[in-house]
């Protein structure tokens, strides 16, 4: 008898940070809806040393909604991430299970990092009109104030996380599984997370198609993306 592939349980805490989300998005939404009657025509996206602006764009829906999208791109892509975390290719799975516990947490930590970032784009969007509205330069101490803060509780996440996830139960070693000597390929371990060749911490299954498409999602938040958007700032 064969087992389908499933998703292993979420958190209640992670569940929480997805609806809170979505609340979070229709609002902001909603909010640069109804503001953007208001806005002027011409929006300064553009200023001079002494704040005022010398540069402007014509006022468009899809510029004005721009704070929306992003906040739609983190909770799809890091999104993403949760469920790849919690794909695996069989059902007979316990939340008892270290592998199932850990990913578990990791996907908490993901959303609830989506969730902070998320948020300080609801702010970005109140700012933003705020801007174009006295067309003037910045986007508030408030601006600078959060995101330090986001950065602040996004560490404050991933080191929770690491200890909530712990130390691995140590496994024993069997070379033909560790290519190069450290990295674990085993087509026929179904777990994601399995313990690094010296016990100490975690490492992925790199026999497991899943963890290649997480490295790749991961590549395309800290490199593809950052590029785009400094290539459109210096359009």
């Amino acid at each position: 008898m064969t087992t389908r592939a499933v998703l292993l349980p979420a958190t209640p805490l992670t569940r929480a940070a997805v609806r809170l989300m979505v609340l979070i998005i229709l609002a902001t939404a909603l909010f640069l809806v109804v503001e953007y009657p208001s806005l002027p025509w011409l929006l300064p996206v553009h200023f001079k040393v002494n704040g005022y602006p010398n540069g402007w764009q014509y006022r468009t829906m899809p510029r004005v909604m721009m704070p929306v999208f992003v906040q739609i791109a983190l909770a799809a892509t890091l999104g993403a991430i949760g469920l790849l975390l919690l794909s695996r290719p069989t059902g007979d799975w316990s939340d008892r299970d270290s592998d199932a516990k850990t990913a578990a947490v990791a996907t908490e930590a993901v959303m609830l990092i989506a969730l902070i970032w998320v948020a300080f784009q609801a702010y970005a969007a109140c700012a933003l009109v705020g801007m174009w509205t006295s067309e003037r330069a910045g986007l508030g101490w408030w601006y600078l104030y959060l995101e330090f803060h986001g950065l602040f509780l996004t560490v404050a996440v991933a080191v929770r996380a690491h200890l909530r996830a712990g130390r691995p139960a140590p496994r024993p070693f069997v070379p033909e599984h560790w290519w190069l000597g450290q990295l674990y390929k085993n087509a026929d371990d179904p777990a994601l997370f399995v313990p690094a060749r010296d016990g100490r911490r975690w490492t992925l299954n790199f026999g497991r198609p899943v963890a290649a498409a997480l490295l790749g999602v991961v590549l395309t938040i800290g490199i593809i993306v950052p590029t785009a958007i400094l290539a459109l700032l210096l359009r």
